[in-house]
């Protein structure tokens, strides 16, 4: 089950403020991850790691109110059935806690990225479950903190105490194996606004928390509009979907968000053809997924092939053909290839 417990108090701020520097990772790493020619949007292969989870999903068929989701989804657009925990509201659990996503043999391997991954508001955390096992077979451990509301920045602080103590528990399968200082924020919807919320955060929030806590990129997905760009800390990609009818793509993202993000080196792509629930499809069917693993490959792992979608002149992320559009601010426009 979810890990439940939560620690100490939380770190509430308001005033918000911060600079990243802007350079290319140095770290680099060959576990699998080769596009080539492929799309990026399209590219949805698993990695080479089996993956574990400390909560198992199952059929949502139990569920009225969750296979009536489920069948909606399918119904516009969706091409993979909906997972389901047993949490509050797919099942009468509490709906609150912490599962963890993380590659089988990672006792074997070296200290592993992490993804403090925010559902949407009052989505089941089982509903993003094909994604989170897509990034843990890359080598990434997955912490996807839920709390019903899903909305606020308690989410990617309880992520950062739980993989904490977890790092430090002799019992624990991830113990010394994550990397703390290479940590990402993503979320959808609800969840985006928090990814923008936590990463907006000063650094030292996170240091409280565990003096090796970094994070070093965020991907908010089809975010909800209480975040502002200016604020952010560290490099950003925004994004959202062309046919979203509950977020606009060409209202706050845009306008809110990505124009504003000043600061650090920031990032707008709109998926083509994606509504607000196509974050939850499984790869290679979700867009979302696919390049925010690139995201992370380069930033966390300097992968070459991921870089080339988002760095220098001749960079690849504008010709995917399943990307309407994607700018990049001037920060971004001036990282090292």
């Amino acid at each position: 089950m979810g890990h439940r417990s939560f620690g100490a108090a939380f770190v509430a701020a308001l005033i918000l403020s911060g600079l990243v520097i802007g350079t290319a990772p140095a770290a680099t790493a060959d576990d699998g991850f080769a596009p080539g020619d492929v799309p990026l949007t399209s590219y949805g292969q698993l990695g080479p790691h089996e993956t574990a989870q400390t909560n198992e999903v199952h059929s949502c068929a139990s569920s009225p109110w969750a296979t009536a989701m489920d069948e909606s989804y399918r119904f516009f657009g969706n091409q993979s059935h909906l997972q389901c925990t047993n949490s509050f509201p797919s099942g009468n659990e509490l709906p609150f806690g912490v599962n963890f996503y993380y590659p089988k043999d990672i006792a074997d391997t070296g200290p592993a990225p992490v993804v403090i991954f925010a559902p949407g508001t009052g989505q089941d955390p089982g509903w993003y479950d094909a994604s989170a096992k897509f990034w843990a077979s890359y080598g990434y451990v997955v912490a996807m903190p839920y709390d019903l509301l899903n909305g606020l920045p308690e989410i990617g602080i309880i992520g950062v105490k739980t993989l904490s103590d977890a790092n430090k528990d002799p019992n624990n399968p991830m113990f010394g194996k994550v990397d703390l200082g290479r940590i990402f924020f993503v979320g959808h919807s609800g969840g985006g606004g928090a990814t923008q919320q936590n990463a907006s955060l000063p650094p030292d929030v996170y240091r409280y928390i565990d003096p090796a806590a970094r994070i070093i990129g965020a991907v908010p997905w089809e975010s909800s509009p209480y975040a502002i760009g200016i604020l952010l800390n560290v490099p950003t990609m925004h994004m959202t979907g062309c046919m979203d009818a509950i977020v606009w793509h060409w209202y706050h993202p845009m306008w809110l968000q990505y124009h504003t993000t000043l600061t650090v080196p920031g990032y707008l792509a709109c998926i083509r053809g994606a509504n607000h629930t196509k974050p939850m499809d499984a790869p290679p069917n979700n867009a979302f997924t696919t390049l925010t693993l690139a995201w992370m490959q380069y930033l966390a792992k300097g992968d070459k092939d991921a870089a080339r979608y988002f760095v220098g002149p001749a960079w690849e992320l504008p010709r995917d053909p399943g990307v309407e559009y994607v700018f990049r601010n001037r920060l971004a426009d001036a990282l090292p290839e």
